[in-house]
């Protein structure tokens, strides 16, 4: 049976009992983190240069929306495009992905493990080469990414630098 106090109480709830907390509203406090959303990558956003007398590398980014953030990237050497890569970072239930697919390929996940105002590293150590791709921003206008990984046993890396087209 419902009391006076019973109804008095939901009616200052106003929303189901089990709703209804007693004592004063509680503060939200957020704890989101570098890399809760694909937001938080877009400084990666636009078209990235690396040029280097006849050769040259370039990234394309899109805008984060959606979800996804794209890209492609392309490497000419004396005109001739000898390398490209169809690119991806992708929210999911588990965190943020970044997908490669090189030479069209099917795609190699590597998953965010940090992530700050300036950088992300992404990993995936099943991989041989890469197990880590990384980007870390400069300045507005110069960017470097770094792959890391093994090649017959030894530890390789390759550094880019590039500059805002």
């Amino acid at each position: 049976m419902l009391t006076r106090s019973h109804l008095a109480a939901l009616a200052l709830c106003g929303a189901p009992l089990l709703a209804c907390k007693s004592g004063p509203p509680e503060r939200e406090t957020p704890s989101r983190t570098c890399g809760d959303s694909i937001h938080d990558l877009g400084w990666l956003s636009g078209s990235w240069l690396q040029a280097t007398v006849p050769n040259t590398l370039e990234e394309h980014w899109t805008h984060a929306d959606g979800g996804t953030l794209l890209g492609v990237s392309r490497a000419v050497v004396r005109g001739k495009t000898v390398f490209f890569e169809y690119m991806r970072i992708e929210t999911r239930e588990d965190g943020l992905y970044y997908v490669a697919q090189p030479m069209g390929r099917p795609g190699t996940d590597f998953k965010l493990v940090r992530c700050n105002s300036s950088g992300v590293l992404f990993e995936n150590l099943q991989n041989e080469h890469p197990k880590h791709i990384r980007y870390e921003r400069l300045s507005p206008t110069h960017l470097t990414a770094r792959i890391e990984g093994e090649k017959d046993g030894k530890p390789v890396a390759q550094d880019f630098h590039f500059t805002r087209m």
